[in-house]
């Protein structure tokens, strides 16, 4: 049977074992403990770590993204600048083929009256211009800043493309201080309305029309038409419905352009035929040996100046002038001096495509048309003053077939009508087209340009 202690009589070493254990395990809690501490800080560091890198990574991934935001604006901004431009080019085409620097200036040269031609408003043309010209920032809205503004950086023209670069900007987070900017370089190709309208029925670089001027084409000028008293419709002096439709060319069209002039005299080439001044009827070609044509079919005549009158053509009353022609021929007249065409008429085996060229010199300084004269042909005579045209009772259904372009043209002296109608093409007419660019076709290319 086991010895059994008392409280008091428990051995010492019983006791020492006891106290033993109790410090062995009050260390072990006391390790533990020491341990899960610096385990617990540490794991605590590293997820504030990467909490904050992953609150860092997520604001620079938003800034990152605002950036590209008001670039991507301002990009917007860049487009919708180049459309303007592209619009102001498509209302003022004489300006399509010109450099930056040259708008304002060519502007410049334009009356007011002119306005009334061009369907523009020349005030805020030349204002536009103006701003274009100082790279001046433009507001897409005035009434709203925060939609940006575009500046033309240049504008450049040359072989029929018209290279434009333009830079937009955008105000960031609503603020002047930080700005976006992104700018654009296109190319826009210019056409030539050349290729696609008839020439001009009436070309002239002054004009003082009748109200009863009538047209059946298109008017062409320098400046526009002097207005006459009474002008019922406002149209430059002509009544639009004098004005008709031909060859695609819109009813109503006068155009005014400074800068595509009426092309110079032509030359008679060195074998043309010398003819003396036609004062009375005569047949063309001759029946003479000695009138032969060129290889193209075409007869050339030099015809000389009347010293006592200054005209090389001067018929009155039934002097005729007849010409003769089998298919496609054509007579060319080249004046050294003036022409005088009343009461006369010309006579041509193919009306359609006028086969008689009368070209003016720098000595033809007039040009007369009147009474009841019926002329097919072209004229040419971008010296000549035509101030004496008139129509007399019973007025033909055709004074002129063909066209006419001379320095100035004065029909207000007449109680009836001068019916011009336009006949024929640049070929028919023995001059090479004109470039005259009329329009912007869409972007060919583009590319960002580096700020």
């Amino acid at each position: 049977m086991p010895k059994i202690f008392t409280k008091n009589q428990v051995p010492k070493f019983l006791l020492l074992q006891q106290r033993l254990q109790l410090f062995n395990l009050t260390h072990q809690k006391s390790t533990q403990s020491g341990f899960a501490l610096p385990l617990a800080l540490g794991l605590g560091l590293v997820m504030i770590i990467v909490a904050a890198s992953m609150i860092g990574r997520s604001q620079s991934d938003r800034s990152t993204t605002a950036s590209q935001r008001e670039i991507n604006r301002a990009l917007s901004v860049s487009e919708a600048g180049i459309i303007r431009v592209q619009s102001f080019l498509d209302r003022h085409k004489i300006l399509a083929s010109k450099d930056l620097n040259q708008w304002s200036s060519t502007l410049d040269r334009l009356s007011l009256p002119q306005s009334s031609c061009r369907l523009i408003n020349l005030i805020s043309a030349k204002q536009q211009a103006g701003l274009f010209k100082n790279s001046t920032w433009i507001a897409l809205d005035n009434s709203d800043r925060n939609k940006g503004r575009y500046r033309i950086i240049d504008y450049k023209y040359e072989d029929g493309i018209g290279k434009l670069t333009v830079a937009g900007e955008i105000d960031a987070y609503n603020t002047t201080h930080n700005s976006s900017k992104s700018t654009l370089t296109v190319n826009l190709p210019i056409g030539s309305e050349s290729a696609t309208i008839a020439p001009p029925a009436l070309w002239a670089n002054t004009f003082n029309l009748s109200a009863n001027q009538k047209i059946t084409g298109q008017i062409r000028g320098v400046v526009c038409p002097q207005l006459p008293a009474t002008d019922p419709d406002g149209i430059a002096g002509v009544d639009i419905s004098n004005i008709a439709l031909i060859s695609g060319v819109s009813s109503g069209q006068i155009i005014a352009d400074p800068f595509t002039l009426i092309p110079l005299a032509k030359e008679p080439p060195n074998n043309a035929i010398s003819l003396p001044a036609i004062t009375t009827s005569i047949t063309l070609p001759r029946p003479n040996p000695s009138d032969i044509p060129d290889a193209k079919g075409e007869y050339h005549y030099l015809v000389d100046i009347d010293i006592s009158s200054g005209y090389s053509i001067k018929l009155q009353d039934i002097d005729r002038l007849k010409v003769n022609l089998v298919g496609t021929q054509k007579v060319n007249l080249y004046l050294k001096g003036n022409l005088d065409l009343a009461g006369s008429q010309t006579i041509n085996v193919n009306a359609a495509h006028p086969n008689l060229r009368i070209y003016g010199s720098s000595q033809t300084v007039k040009l007369i048309v009147k009474d009841t004269a019926s002329i097919t042909a072209f004229i040419h005579a971008p010296y000549a003053d035509a101030k004496s045209i008139q129509s007399s009772p019973p007025n033909p259904s055709k004074n002129i077939t063909g066209a006419v372009w001379v320095n100035s043209w004065d029909s207000t002296t007449s109680p009836n009508e001068i019916p011009i109608i336009q006949s024929g093409n640049w070929a028919d007419f023995g001059i090479s087209k004109l470039k005259q660019p009329s329009q912007i076709s869409p972007i060919s290319s583009w590319k960002r340009v580096e700020n």
